[in-house]
């Protein structure tokens, strides 16, 4: 009976397959095309792929990878952009490589300077 039983245990458990998520992973690069060159599975840390940008005085750095989808909604919630000063993105997903991008913060300043300059412009004016 354990002979069948060793012998039926491939062909019962061998087409059985855990597909764990996918994403991209790095810690404090400056660039998103270097931080896209890793890869991960999420087997034990989570079911969300993460990625955080940070902005101090223009330097810009990226972190990336697995994480749980409360802990990725909780990081999120403390997004903070304060301009060219400072500035954090924290974005979350779930599909394999989902995280694939990086640079939502830089453009945020750019439009916040943008728009900065803007509103200066017009009260100086008056």
């Amino acid at each position: 009976m354990k002979t069948i039983l060793v012998l039926l245990m491939p062909i019962l458990f061998g087409n059985v397959t855990v597909e764990a998520l996918r994403c991209y992973a790095c810690v404090g690069i400056n660039s998103n095309a270097q931080c896209n060159q890793q890869e991960e599975y999420c087997f034990f840390q989570g079911d969300t792929c993460m990625t955080t940008v940070a902005q101090i005085m223009g330097v810009k750095t990226i972190s990336k990878g697995c994480t749980t989808s409360l802990d990725c909604i909780s990081a999120s919630s403390n997004n903070i952009n304060l301009g060219v000063l400072m500035g954090s993105q924290v974005s979350c997903c779930q599909t394999d490589l989902c995280n694939v991008n990086g640079s939502s913060v830089s453009g945020l300043n750019f439009l916040l300077l943008s728009l900065s300059f803007l509103i200066s412009g017009l009260v100086l004016s008056l």
